[in-house]
């Protein structure tokens, strides 16, 4: 493989997470029965026509902005004809003369910390089409037309890509813009997101491009950096051994981890192009380019920069907030309401403790991405949850941080609580109030409490007395395990520290 250059393009699908199918009033839903969000148009029946769904008109415009591109005033729709059975009209309607979008580019950050631009040759709006299924037990073949007509963007790359670690940082890219864009979910398990993989070799120090195999419809990274390893390697043996490289398309085998021949391209099919005859061509006034630049979202790479600068957060905290759009938002809406539920404080009682009102943001701000960098992500983990698959509300996790800035609970309670709301919709103050969980502040209490703990832990007591220090560390679980964890932990601890002062100045246990 030293003597070769692997170079690589993609074909990126986005399935967009439109209200409706691209040409028909079909719901566009994921997993319900098959065949049942079907209509004549997408059936493909005659006399049905097709009408373009402004919604994922409007999505593919946006993510042209986010590629950079020129997005083209004038495009059009044409008729790739093909028959494959679950292709129910025997054509795709599809840009191949005037795509939407031509040209742009994205910068990935390489291995070595270099940003990297790959350019991208053209993105066009297109029909997906049915859902095959394999039943090898009974030899048949079943069709579902629930996903044909689902709108999906097809980017297309320059061959730009060197290694799989380009190719994953794109992909990254892209999803990223599709979550924060709000058009696709980017599910590869799911088939929302899906990449063709063109990979040729070449001998380094060549300009020429070799002859490119395409790997079709990847849908994991893993899978995607596992191909494109087998297929280089494969290609690098043939090459070797005097072979010659067939211009095909081939299948990834999850199982083997080999690449298989599933059709021969050294003729290419002819698809017999033309201009879709049922639907009038795009044309996108200045004023509605524009309406769409003003939709943008801040995208990550503006947000870590944004959190660093103005919350003092760290790249790692920064990073992990901005990676979804889910977790931004709760980051930033729990921040929001927390700052506000102070607004009604004097600005004396307010910076009491001598911070200026920025330094007590950023105070807070640490305070939220603490708690979502730590127990959210390990939650989410735990439970192989996707951002924004929890029950938590920016309003209940900013009371919850309230609570526990005001010392109402401890910050074993506040984790407790933060779990239970992952899955619950519960609203913090009162569940801490209904299991009597805020601290007390009951000397009486407290002092009842430390007397029980210290009669009953006599060997942890003597352990303190005779100079093991770390034995009140024990003793003061004790105690807040006596009270159920109400006490005040540090007025536990002082109380405690004196009670055993007063024993080892008496000389007893």
């Amino acid at each position: 493989m030293n003597d070769y250059e692997i170079v690589m393009g993609l074909e990126v699908h986005i399935e967009l997470a439109t209200q409706r199918k691209i040409f028909c009033r079909c719901k566009n839903t994921f997993a319900e029965a098959a065949n049942t969000n079907v209509c004549p148009v997408c059936l493909g029946l005659p006399g049905a026509l097709p009408v373009l769904n402004p919604e994922a008109l409007s999505c593919a415009v946006r993510m042209g902005l986010a590629l950079q591109g020129e997005i083209n005033r004038n495009s059009r729709f044409d008729r790739k004809n093909y028959y494959y059975p679950d292709n129910a009209t025997a054509y795709q309607i599809t840009q191949f003369y005037e795509p939407i979008l031509k040209g742009g580019r994205v910068e990935v950050q390489t291995e070595t910390g270099e940003t990297k631009v790959i350019r991208i040759h053209e993105m066009h709006l297109e029909d997906d089409a049915g859902k095959l299924t394999h039943d090898m037990e009974r030899r048949v073949s079943l069709v579902d037309f629930n996903r044909k007509g689902v709108p999906l963007l097809e980017i297309v790359t320059e061959p730009d890509f060197r290694d799989a670690d380009e190719v994953i940082a794109f992909l990254e890219k892209i999803r990223m813009f599709a979550l924060y864009l709000g058009i696709s979910d980017g599910k590869l398990h799911e088939g929302s997101m899906r990449a063709d993989v063109n990979l040729s070799l070449r001998k380094a120090g060549e300009e020429a491009l070799g002859v490119r195999t395409e790997m079709k419809n990847l849908n994991s990274f893993v899978s995607i950096r596992r191909a494109i390893a087998y297929e280089a390697e494969r290609q690098a043996q043939v090459l070797d051994a005097g072979g010659r490289i067939l211009f095909e398309t081939r299948r990834f085998d999850e199982a083997s981890g080999t690449t298989k021949t599933t059709r021969t391209k050294e003729e290419v099919m002819d698809y017999r192009y033309f201009p879709e005859p049922d639907l009038l061509p795009v044309h996108l006034p200045e004023e509605y380019i524009r309406k769409m630049e003003e939709q943008m979202p801040e995208f990550p790479q503006a947000k870590e920069a944004r959190y660093r600068r103005d919350f003092g957060l760290t790249e790692e905290e920064a990073r992990i907030l901005t990676r979804h759009p889910a977790t931004a938002a709760l980051f930033e809406e729990t921040l929001r309401l927390w700052e506000a539920g102070t607004a009604g404080v004097s600005d004396a009682s307010a910076k009491n403790d001598g911070q200026p009102e920025d330094a007590e943001t950023r105070r807070r701000a640490k305070a939220v991405a603490a708690r979502m960098c730590g127990d959210l992500m390990y939650l989410c983990r735990e439970k192989k949850a996707d951002p924004g698959q929890w029950k938590i509300t920016p309003e209940a996790l900013a009371e919850l941080l309230q609570m526990q800035e005001a010392g109402a609970i401890t910050t074993k309670t506040a984790r407790d609580v933060f779990a239970l709301m992952f899955d619950k919709n519960i609203e913090p103050m009162v569940y801490v109030n209904e299991y009597h969980l805020l601290i007390t502040k009951d000397e009486d209490a407290l002092t009842t409490a430390v007397d029980a703990v210290l009669k009953a832990q006599e060997k942890s007591v003597s352990d303190y007395l005779s100079g093991k220090e770390k034995a009140a560390g024990h003793l003061l679980g004790c105690v807040m395990k006596e009270t159920n964890g109400q006490a005040d932990p540090t007025q536990a601890r002082e109380l405690l520290l004196k009670k055993l002062a007063e024993r080892k100045a008496a000389g007893t246990t």
